[in-house]
This record gives C-alpha cells, sequence and structure tokens, in this order.
C-alpha cells in the first residue's frame, strides 16, 4: 500500500495544473485520467503515480480516502462518482472542482451523505496558470471534509500575506455558488472594458496605438488589477503581418454558461444585476451577426461628433464606478442567496477570496472587503469608498457623449441605472401597480394605510 495523501481524477488542462501544483507542494499525489493520451502526457518532478485504472488509484490512497475530481461539469460528474463509488469506503471525500452548478451540488452532498461519504464543491478561479501556481478556492459542501483536507486546499491556493485565497464559505452548494457569481463580476467587467474600448475606438476615433497606450498608463491607477494589466497585452499582440490581431477577431463572443445562471438566479431570488445582465446578453446578441450587419445598412441615426474634455480621465473614472458597482451587483446576488438557501455565508470572507489567484482580483477588493466588514448594506453606501461624486458624474459625461454618438455601451449605462435606482427615495411603480390593478385587479398597497387595496379605476367599466 503505496499511502498517497490526494488523488486527482482528471488530467485535462486543469486537472493537469491541478496535479501539478499539489505535487510541488510536497503533497505524495495519485493520478488517474480517463484517456491514455493524457495519463502518458503528465509528466513533472515530484513524488507522485499515475494509474491506470480508478481501482488502483483509489487502492494507493490512505483513509479517509480524498479524491479531487478535475472532469467536465454535469453529467460527467455523476457518471465519475457512480464509477467509484463501489470501490470508496464510509467517511471517504470526493471534491469536484469544476465549474458545476451549485443545484448539481445541492444534490450530490445530500445524496453522498446518504451513503456516507463526504463531498465537498471547490469553485476554483484563476485559470490554467493560476491553477498551476495558485488558484482562487471557494469552497462550500462537508464541513468535517473541509476540517479534514482542508490545509491540502490551502496549500494549493494563492496567498495575500500570510492569509490563503481559500476558505470554507458554507455548507452544499455555497462554493459553487460564489464562484458563479465571481464568473458573473467577470463577465461584466469584461464587457465594461469593451465599452470604454468602443467608446475610444468609435466614438472618439483613438488610434489604435493610443488606446493601448491609455490601458497601459491605468495598470498603475485605482483600476489596477488582472483585467485591466492584460487589456494592453491583448491590443498589443500583432499578427504575422504586424497588424494588430484584435481588429482581425470575429466580433462573436463565447460563453460557457455560468453567466446565464447567474441571471438565473438573479431573477429567482429577485436581485437586480443590470450591469451583469447586459454584459450576458451582449455575447448573446453578438452571434446574430448577419442582422447587425443588415441593421448598419438599413438604420440610421441623427448623431453627432463625439467631444470629451479630458477624455482619459473622464473615462478612467467612469470605469473605476463601473467596476465598483459590477461588484455591488454580485454581493448583493450572493447575499439574498445566503439568506434564502440557510448557508450564512462570510461575505467579507467570500470577498477577501478573489484578492489573489482569480480573474476578477483587483486593489478594489482591498477596500471593497474592508467595506462589507462596516456594514452589509450596498457597498456603494460605504465610507471607505469615500465621495463617489466625481465618479459618477464622469461616468453621466461618458455616457451622455456616447448616446449622441451612436456608440452602443449598454453595460455602461446600465450602471448610471443601477446608481440612480439606488439613491430613488421613491421609485415609479407607484403607477404601474395602478394599471396592473386597474386592467386586472391585482390591488395595491397604500403609504397612508396598512392593507391590500383595490380601485374600480375606470367609470362605468365592469
Amino acid at each position: 500500500m503505496m499511502n498517497f495523501e490526494i488523488a486527482v481524477y482528471g488530467l485535462g488542462v486543469m486537472g493537469s495544473s491541478l496535479a501539478k501544483n499539489l505535487i510541488s507542494k510536497g503533497f505524495r499525489t495519485a493520478l488517474f485520467g480517463k484517456s491514455q493520451a493524457e495519463r502518458e502526457r503528465f509528466e513533472t518532478q515530484g513524488d507522485y503515480t499515475v494509474f491506470s485504472t480508478e481501482e488502483e488509484m483509489v487502492k494507493s490512497l490512505k483513509s479517509p480516502r480524498v479524491i479531487f475530481m478535475m472532469v467536465t461539469a454535469g453529467s460527467v460528474v455523476d457518471h465519475v462518482i457512480e464509477s467509484l463509488l463501489p470501490i470508496l469506503e464510509k467517511g471517504d471525500i470526493l471534491i469536484d472542482g469544476g465549474n458545476s452548478h451549485f443545484k448539481d451540488t445541492q444534490r450530490r452532498c445530500n445524496a453522498l451523505l446518504e451513503k456516507g461519504i463526504h463531498f465537498l464543491g471547490v469553485g476554483v478561479s484563476g485559470g490554467e496558470k493560476g491553477a498551476l501556481i495558485g488558484p482562487s478556492m471557494m469552497v462550500g459542501g462537508s464541513k468535517e471534509a473541509w476540517n479534514f483536507c482542508g490545509h491540502i486546499l490551502e496549500k494549493m491556493a494563492a496567498k495575500v500575506d500570510d492569509e490563503y485565497c481559500c476558505n470554507y464559505l458554507g455548507k452544499e452548494g455555497a462554493g459553487h455558488y460564489v464562484k458563479m457569481v465571481h464568473n458573473g463580476i467577470e463577465y461584466a467587467m469584461i464587457q465594461l472594458i469593451a465599452d470604454t474600448y468602443s467608446v475610444m475606438k468609435r466614438g472618439l476615433h483613438l488610434t489604435h496605438q493610443e488606446i493601448t497606450e491609455i490601458f497601459t498608463r491605468w495598470k498603475n491607477t485605482e483600476l489596477n488589477g488582472y483585467l485591466i494589466d492584460i487589456t494592453p497585452e491583448v491590443l498589443g499582440k500583432n499578427d504575422a503581418d504586424g497588424q494588430p490581431l484584435i481588429e482581425k477577431i470575429l466580433d462573436v463572443a463565447q460563453q460557457k454558461g455560468t453567466g446565464s445562471w447567474t441571471l438565473e438566479e438573479a431573477i429567482a431570488r429577485g436581485v437586480y444585476v443590470p450591469t451583469i445582465c447586459e454584459s450576458v446578453f451582449a455575447r448573446y446578441f453578438s452571434v446574430d451577426r448577419q442582422l447587425r450587419q443588415e441593421g448598419s445598412q438599413i438604420l440610421k441615426a441623427a448623431t453627432k461628433a463625439m467631444t470629451l474634455e479630458n477624455y482619459e480621465e473622464k473615462l478612467k473614472d467612469a470605469l473605476y464606478l463601473s467596476m465598483i458597482v459590477s461588484y455591488a451587483q454580485g454581493i448583493a446576488l450572493m447575499k439574498k442567496a445566503s439568506d434564502d438557501y440557510g448557508w450564512e455565508i462570510d461575505l467579507p470572507l467570500a470577498v477577501s477570496l478573489w484578492r489573489e489567484g482569480c480573474i476578477i482580483r483587483s486593489g478594489l477588493l482591498k477596500d471593497i472587503t474592508k467595506a462589507l466588514k462596516e456594514s452589509d448594506k450596498n457597498i456603494l453606501f460605504s465610507k471607505s469608498f469615500g465621495d463617489l461624486g466625481k465618479y459618477q458624474q464622469a461616468l453621466r459625461e461618458v455616457s451622455a457623449a456616447t448616446v449622441e454618438a451612436g456608440v452602443a455601451v449598454p453595460t455602461m449605462i446600465s450602471v448610471i441605472s443601477y446608481y440612480d435606482y439606488c439613491r430613488t427615495e421613491k421609485m415609479n411603480v407607484d403607477i404601474v401597480q395602478g394599471l396592473r390593478d386597474c386592467f386586472g385587479a391585482h390591488t395595491y398597497e397604500r403609504i397612508d394605510m396598512a392593507g391590500s387595496f383595490h380601485t374600480d379605476w375606470v367609470e362605468g367599466e365592469e
């Protein structure tokens, strides 16, 4: 018996990177992949063995066995669990590190617990490089499993000072839920960068070099973060003919589903996330390229040339506020889900896990974590950000100029709507309720007395 400490099941890109991470940290690691090519391709330095059968891999582990599954989300995870169950024992631990839907994780946690098997759903962010050198890891599921093997997951994760970007966030699907929201915020932030690029290119008609230089300068401002860091790298990459590669990429964006899941949950929980919504629908609409090409020839607009004084500073301020609002929307969704599902997610802790190793890491997260420790109300109200006045004014000026110039920037404009809704003491849904009661007798509530009321709004109409 070889007594390996942990096994990695699945040796694709992410699985191999996580396995190499574990081995580099000194953990004796058993490996298995369905594909013989994957098994033969794996090679690194350290104490590990690649097994050719699941049974050999399981038998090589010390008890209780810990198996980290890195396989395609969905039915594949269920098939792997079914194949492992006959050779597992009570007390063993299965970890799903893929992008699984949180409801699947809930189901698996409960079903496996009945069989005496502990289950952890771990949201892993950081891509291939993060998985190799230290990702952000959001853990949910069995607390007993976390208590036993959490130290292994922590050692795999990224660090900020002496704190690991890995922690237990709650039972059942809490970890995968936080990862899902992380991805929703990521969608918003990426599309906001794209909208800002559109303002520069199609509104202000800056050269490609000028745009690249602006994003490069922003790396050393309050916008600093991973996505801002890599933007000038993407813009600066030239094709073989020396022309910017970005200008040759088809304008059709792909997605893997987590953004749509975030929207579905926002609707189910009744949480307003317009910027995340616009970013997801931008990808959907991009697929209908033929419609847009026809529309460009048919639909006309009365536009005026875009002018914007001190545009670099104003665009920076507008994007800064937009990034804060993206986080605010995602955090509000996490809070509501935690309350609804009884997960008791520690929001400052959850957000702190994003400070390193993940795609949405940024300097903003230090202030956001501080804001959430002060109050669980909307982070826009926090003293940690001080006066947002100049930022919202810049965003208004930029948004107004884009509307007049006919440049579509829906995520940017959604930020203004969210900001203004948050500062609206009395919304206009009073007339919505009046109309609903008029045509459907749906009733309404009053501000001056308790109860539900109905009115015959149109005289003589039955």
